[in-house]
């Protein structure tokens, strides 16, 4: 980009990415594929908030509590909206499993939802409804048939929903991946550099960062919880709500856990990783310490947590817990906030699903192709923050 730069100048690109996560990578790895110009920008490390924080889990399913939120109009609409993604999601991690440097763990061995009353199996008889409308392949199987599927799970299982696309990757090593994948491209990245104010003037960003400024005539806001204070600098108010969320991971064992696993009635997510860990999880909440900032984590959550896994997988209550964790991400209606910002033009948004590691990189892929002058693979209609 041509122009007087300021002596303190980090970089001076046509679009600059705000976020080191997964999606802030996967946005420079598009981007500097199609042949932009761009840097990137994070106040941490690669990885530093929820993208590596989190489970690495590959939704396709509505979860039941996304289900039952809402009224039904609202939730059969989200829902058109967000399958398709899901199912698209799920693809283009296939596309970056061949492509990346490095075997980031992706494995779709199918996901299952299970029900242990007779409320919990209506409830997922009508979700299936719902699913299969908006074109995702699920189906139910009964008890006796659960059995043979799912050898693994309690008897008190009375049935459960499968959705075959569903699976896993390794967040921990896909979001470096990514990153290198986008500075063989040509993407500069830039840690340590929080940004401190975003100004836009005749046409042009000024960002300033804790490492010097860059300069750029677009902005793709791709950092999570951080999004809503970097946005409010121009104007831009981002709804959505910083939830704070545990998770746990348990001793290696031998591998006997193909599917992610989710409960019809409870908050719990279980998938073993390739190392032979049990990752648990569901979005049990977690606390922050207002003098550090830190996340921690809360007993109760965790007892709640691994008494659950435990109860629905009696072969997970025999193992130890190894580690434990807090994490924060940023919720939104359900869907992601996609695309351009029409108040301030060149600013770009790129806010994921509420299941962020499962549609991040499509999402990413998507802003770069609307701004790249692509035609974007799916269209960005129902995803624009005009909707709110």
């Amino acid at each position: 980009m041509n122009g007087k730069c300021s002596s303190d100048l980090l970089d001076d690109a046509d679009v600059l990415v705000v976020g080191g996560g997964i999606v802030g990578c996967s946005a420079a790895y598009y981007l500097a594929r199609f042949g932009i110009d761009v840097a990137l920008v994070e106040r941490d490390g690669l990885n530093a908030g929820a993208s590596g924080g989190n489970a690495g889990s590959l939704h396709a399913q509505l979860t039941s509590r996304y289900f039952t939120e809402g009224p039904r109009a609202r939730i059969e609409a989200a829902a058109r909206a967000l399958i398709p993604l899901s199912r698209a999601a799920v693809g283009t991690w296939e596309e970056l499993a061949q492509d990346l440097d490095r075997d980031i763990e992706f494995k779709v061995g199918g996901g299952l939802m299970a029900a242990e009353s007779p409320a919990e199996l209506d409830l997922l008889r009508r979700k299936a409804d719902l699913e299969r409308a908006a074109g995702l392949d699920v189906h139910l199987l009964s008890r006796s048939e659960t059995q043979s599927f799912a050898p693994y799970l309690a008897e008190t299982v009375q049935g459960i929903e499968v959705c075959p696309i569903e699976g896993k990757i390794n967040p921990l090593v896909a979001t470096p991946a990514l990153a290198r994948g986008a500075r063989q491209a040509g993407a500069r990245i830039h840690l340590q550099a929080g940004i401190l104010a975003l100004e836009r003037d005749k046409g042009v960003f000024v960002a300033r960062t804790a490492r010097g400024v860059v300069r750029c005539r677009r902005v793709v806001i791709a950092a999570g919880v951080g999004a809503v204070a970097v946005a409010a600098m121009v104007g831009v108010n981002i709804p959505g709500e910083a939830r704070l969320q545990h998770m746990n991971v348990t001793i290696r064992t031998r591998a006997f856990l193909p599917h992610l696993v989710q409960h019809a009635g409870q908050r719990l997510t279980m998938k073993q990783s390739a190392s032979g860990t049990v990752i648990i999880g569901g979005g049990l909440p977690a606390w922050r310490d207002s003098a550090t900032g830190k996340i921690g984590v809360l007993r109760d959550s965790i007892a709640t947590n691994l008494r659950t896994a435990g109860n629905l997988i009696p072969g997970v209550a025999r193992l130890q817990l190894l580690r434990t964790w807090g994490g924060e991400s940023l919720m939104t209606d359900g869907n992601p906030i996609l695309g351009g910002v029409p108040s301030v033009p060149g600013f770009y948004l790129a806010i994921p699903a509420n299941s962020g590691t499962t549609t991040g990189p499509l999402c990413a892929r998507l802003v770069a192709e609307s701004l790249s002058g692509r035609q974007p693979s799916l269209d960005l209609g129902a995803y624009s923050i005009a909707r709110f």
